[in-house]
């Protein structure tokens, strides 16, 4: 498990628990059935409207790997890998090293280095994992969207929510048993919807870009060493051109 997202999720909702419980009104207080209706059911609806049912379905996976800790290798890693595979196919050919291309975990890494063992020219090769590598980030950045709409439209639910309560309570001022429901559905509506978006929506949009960034460099380092090598560059200029791409917190 990812322990940043796990721990900060733990950590906004386990401190609202406890300023609730310091407020010393109880959790009663702030349980509002019309409010979770607008808020939640209302947020969850726009958001199946917005995305097709297989983004939709894809909503768990996601959370998923927000929760889980990166399953690549670090950037450094990654580049001493290639380079030891650049150097072992220099001297031994690229035979040499096909039985361990299937034991890789990465898959992107694999398919790369499996284009290599099939001889498959410098061009081609890099044109088809780029094109892998476009169709991955597309599929990223739509899952990426689901949390960013998530985020927004909690809040906007809130305060439609907000609106509903002031209406309804304005609407019974004459009554002062009315006022205090109305009031109650005014705030909490609020409340949840920028719990919502601030400590659930947010937080895996955040989670989720990063772990895509990450990603995509580690691709474009794939594409690229494995490209170089297909075109038996020199190991010299591979480790500086691999380099060039490492980000510099990275380096």
């Amino acid at each position: 498990m990812d322990k940043t997202t796990a721990g900060g999720l733990a950590g906004v909702w386990g401190l609202v628990s406890l300023a609730i419980i310091l407020g010393g009104t109880g959790f009663a207080a702030y349980v509002d059935v019309p409010s979770v209706i607008i808020v939640l059911g209302g947020t969850a609806s726009i958001t199946v409207a917005q995305y097709e049912s297989d983004t939709i379905s894809k909503f768990g996976k996601a959370i998923g790997v927000a929760m889980s800790p990166v399953p690549f290798e670090p950037i450094p890693e990654l580049i001493d890998k290639i380079i030891m595979y650049a150097t072992e196919i220099k001297k031994t050919g690229v035979m040499s090293v096909e039985s361990k291309i299937q034991n890789e975990e990465n898959p992107f890494f694999k398919e790369a280095f499996n284009l290599l063992v099939d001889n498959t020219k410098p061009e081609v090769l890099e044109n088809l994992l780029e094109i892998k590598l476009e169709h991955m980030e597309n599929r990223h950045r739509t899952m990426i969207a689901v949390f960013t709409s998530i985020s927004s439209t909690a809040g906007s639910m809130g305060m439609m929510g907000t609106l509903v309560g002031l209406v309804a309570m304005l609407a019974n001022l004459s009554d002062p048993s009315a006022v205090g429901p109305a009031m109650a559905i005014a705030l909490l509506t609020t409340m949840y919807g920028a719990l919502i978006g601030t400590a659930f929506g947010s937080i895996f949009e955040t989670k989720l870009t990063q772990k895509h960034n990450k990603e995509m460099i580690s691709c474009q380092i794939i594409i690229q060493g494995s490209h170089m090598i297909s075109a038996e560059e020199a190991i010299g200029q591979v480790k500086m051109k691999l380099g060039a791409i490492m980000p510099a917190n990275e380096e």
